[in-house]
């Protein structure tokens, strides 16, 4: 592994090598040519064989390709890349062959994507092309960009669900339109292109407080450029509907693509590019734990350790280069650790063939993708961090501390130099909490995290409503959500919604400590066959070994992740539970004793529950309630009512030593009692209220309410 001082391209190039061995089986063959993965006209197939195709490029220009003792030579990575290339202009609808469903792709909102996110190995490719190959590239460029200046128009909106929501959409294809103009500057369209594609790039990371800017881009004042606004006032993202970190990444990374094009090419970037780009970058790195894993505060709806993931890689780069930033080629250095500890697991030159195994007997289709991101991404470094001088790592990791909070989103989160803490209501999968140390990320979990869980015709929770509150160390949250049957099976069955559930977290001004609370209470009779709650995921999977610690004084297992077993659940016997010796959760009320609940295999899912599931990590799950019997549930029954304490970076005596307590005054609010980290005694009330209202809750240090 590199070292801090002599950080190198090579540190990418010596895990990229290793899918040679691999990439046969992923290659296909017939009269349009050489492909990678599935060959469809649809677009993850095309972005899928231009990944790897650029991948393939950057690994045969590289000067010490062969130290790395591949399984392929130089020539034959470089003539499969060729062919990928080929196979994607000639199955265009400019091309003369189809793709492997009998069609030809182009002419969408997404079609460019792939090529721009090749544009770098286009660029190692472009010697090696014949002149009917240029020329080919040449009218594919030009058929999109006049499709995107007659056809697709530019908009903007916050609400992810509103259909406007587009900032990396168009990033692209307001790059894609650039560099056409700028590679081909006799077109006689050009300056319809530029301008069209400074409209795309303003409104890519667009701000509220663009409508009234008079900053002038190409003549003009931003505010009549402007078409809306894509980001929250302090820079968060609706994106698919949730507080989503990982769009606000993408959308670096697409600047990132074109940012070094330009470099590589010696052309000027203009300012249009950047629009907002450091402001977004301060905010993304906040949400960034020191190793490199994305802190995804409103989780995922893709594979974890994946997608979003990956391009965080071009994001770091820009940001060494553009703002000088050696924390950012901290992140860069750190996480190739991970992928090089994932890449051991799979021992066969590919990233995911075996955490994410059941991904691809399902759906080689998507299997393919993403694998190809990963080989992708790491070409960036490969090729960038070898063509140009970029900031160094820094010599430690970042500890900086933060606190933050997005009213749309009613999300918190307080960042300390040791620890993290968080409460989200729009989670990728319902409203969501962390409590864990800064330095350790394969702790991290967001599926309904910390909410507590009820299983039954495919629950989901919506109709979330909920706000939050910051104050000096600390963070208080309330919310309410339906939990509502989404899978009806019978004619004439609705979604009904089958019970309410109501969540409070408090992220007490100690550094450490969050109090949650929850209480569920059917609506609507119907089966519930599962309930966890408190709902306390907890990772046991690659990232940390595949073992972790639990202990209590009535209870102390090392514990595996359990693949191929029978599901379980085991009772520690305690209200007191150390999770490898870092994080401690103390059940105060709701509960005679915590559990931790085993699922059979990997767990943690894709997107919203629809068969067949999707599955990419595994975790252990600790409940205050674990019962998972089948049976109808009335109307008025409380299916849960917790209380519970978390602290990160605590030890198992250090929780045992606090006061925490909780009682019901005549009123019937709940009062939680806990001595902090600081020794300071805090006192949480909460109100659960009935009907539409979320609950009331208040924090007070002593006497004193700060919350």
């Amino acid at each position: 592994m590199c070292n801090v001082t002599n950080f190198k391209s090579s540190a990418y190039l010596s895990l990229m090598v290793p899918f040679l061995k691999v990439l046969p089986q992923f290659l296909r063959e017939s009269e349009a040519g050489r492909w990678y993965g599935t060959g469809e006209s649809a677009h993850w197939p095309v972005q899928s064989n231009m990944n790897v195709c650029a991948a393939l490029a950057v690994m045969a220009e590289d000067p010490d390709f062969e130290t790395y003792n591949p399984s392929l030579p130089r020539e034959e990575v470089l003539a499969i890349s060729l062919d990928l290339f080929r196979y994607a202009m000639r199955t265009h609808l400019t091309g003369d062959r189809k793709a492997t469903d009998g069609k030809s792709w182009g002419h969408h909102w997404i079609s460019v994507l792939g090529a721009e996110r090749m544009t770098h190995g286009v660029n190692a490719l472009f010697p090696h092309l014949s002149e009917e190959e240029r020329e080919r590239y040449k009218q594919f460029r030009i058929s999109e960009s006049d499709w995107l200046l007659e056809e697709y128009p530019v908009v903007a909106g916050m609400e992810g669900r509103s259909g406007k929501n587009k900032p990396e959409s168009n990033l692209w294809n307001g790059g894609f339109l650039l560099r056409t103009a700028m590679d081909y500057p006799d077109l006689p369209r050009r300056e319809e292109y530029l301008d069209k594609g400074t409209r795309f790039l303003l409104n890519g990371i667009s701000h509220p407080s663009d409508a009234a800017s008079e900053r002038v881009f190409r003549g003009r004042p931003l505010r009549e450029w402007s078409c809306g606004f894509n980001f929250t006032p302090n820079y968060s993202l609706d994106h698919h509907g949730y507080l989503n970190v990982g769009y606000m990444v993408i959308c670096l990374s697409n600047i990132a693509m074109l940012h070094f094009n330009f470099r590589e090419r010696g052309q000027a970037a203009p300012p249009e590019l950047y629009h907002h780009a450091e402001d977004l970058w301060k905010v993304v790195k906040n949400f960034t734990f020191p190793d490199g894993r994305l802190l995804r505060i409103g989780g995922d709806t893709r594979a974890r350790y994946t997608y979003c993931q990956c391009y965080a890689i071009p994001a770091w780069l820009l940001a060494a280069d553009l703002f000088g930033d050696h924390e950012a080629a901290r992140f860069e250095k750190n996480w190739l650790a991970t992928v090089r500890q994932e890449m051991a697991y799979s021992n066969d030159g590919s990233c995911y063939a075996k955490r994410l195994n059941n991904i691809r007997k399902t759906s080689y289709y998507y299997f393919c993708r993403l694998e190809s991101d990963s080989v992708l991404s790491l070409s960036y470094g490969a090729r960038w961090r070898r063509e140009f001088q970029l900031a160094a790592p820094a010599e430690k990791d970042s500890e900086t501390p933060a606190l933050w909070e997005d009213d749309y989103h009613a999300a918190a989160m307080i960042r300390t130099e040791k620890t993290i803490r968080s409460w989200v209501k729009a989670g990728a999968q319902g409203p969501t909490g962390l409590c864990i140390p800064l330095n350790a990320s394969d702790m991290a979990e967001w599926q309904g995290n910390l909410n507590g869980c009820v299983t039954g015709n495919r629950i989901e929770e919506e109709n979330r409503k909920g706000k939050q509150k910051t104050f000096p160390g600390g963070f208080l949250y309330a919310g309410k959500t339906d939990l509502v049957e989404t899978l009806p099976l019978g004619e004439g069955e609705e979604h009904y919604t089958v019970a309410e559930h109501r969540s409070v977290a408090a992220a007490l001004p100690d550094g450490h400590t969050l109090l949650t609370a929850g209480r569920c209470i059917m609506k609507k009779e119907a089966t519930i066959n599962g309930i966890a709650s408190l709902n306390l995921e907890i990772p046991n999977d690659v990232f940390n070994n595949f073992q972790r610690h639990y202990r209590s004084p009535e209870f102390d297992r090392i514990l595996r992740m359990p693949e191929g077993k029978e599901s379980e659940v085991l009772d520690t016997g305690a209200q007191i539970l150390s999770i490898d010796g870092n994080v401690c959760v103390r059940l105060l009320s709701g509960g005679a004793s915590l559990k931790i609940v085993r699922a059979g295999g990997r767990n943690i899912r894709l997107q919203k529950p629809s068969p067949p599931d999707l599955l990419s990590l595994y975790a252990d799950v600790i409940a205050a309630d674990a019962d998972f019997e089948s049976r109808r549930r009335m109307p008025g029954e409380l299916l849960f009512e917790t209380v519970c304490a978390l602290s990160a970076g605590t030890d198992l005596k250090e929780m045992e030593d606090r006061i925490a307590r909780v009682s019901t005054t005549v009123e019937g609010e709940v009062v939680a009692e806990i001595s902090g980290a600081d020794g300071v005694l805090y006192r949480c009330t909460i109100s659960w209220r009935d009907g539409d209202d979320i609950p009331e809750i208040a924090l007070f240090r002593g006497e004193e309410r700060i919350g």
